[in-house]
């Protein structure tokens, strides 16, 4: 170790000291693949939770007790569920005979409508950041 004629196979000191063999720079490729290798999550290599069929039992049982603590409101009128645009209607003649919307409700309509189309083409997305952002990689 300490002769003048050394041989190449002790480039590397036992003890992981430096001596004048050792490099002084590490490979750059080396350091940045360990900067890499350190800074990306293994999605692959996480834990699964899986549940058991008693977690799942508990969990069906916590969720349908939180269900039926909530109070029951009302339940609207039938009409309001059945809005479709073809059903029956039973006196056709009433129904067409009442009166039509006024003119001004027409008006009033079509001019919150002109409003709410032109508020709409107005909506611009204004970028603040990057959306995808690196983990620390160089």
């Amino acid at each position: 170790m300490g002769c003048c004629c050394s041989s190449e196979q002790e480039t590397h000191s036992q003890d992981g000291e430096v001596n004048e063999r050792t490099r002084l720079l590490n490979d750059p490729v080396s350091n940045t693949y360990q900067v890499t290798a350190s800074s990306i999550i293994d999605v692959g290599a996480l834990e699964c939770h899986t549940l058991e069929q008693h977690e799942y039992i508990e969990r069906v049982r916590t969720y349908n007790q939180r269900v039926n603590a909530i109070p029951q409101l009302k339940t609207p009128s039938k009409r309001h569920h059945e809005v479709q645009l073809l059903y029956d209607i039973p006196a056709a003649e009433r129904v067409l005979s009442a009166q039509p919307i006024s003119l001004a409700d027409l008006n009033m309509m079509i001019t919150a409508s002109h409003k709410v189309v032109a508020a709409v083409a107005q909506i611009r997305v204004e970028h603040k950041e990057d959306l995808v952002v690196p983990f620390g990689i160089p």
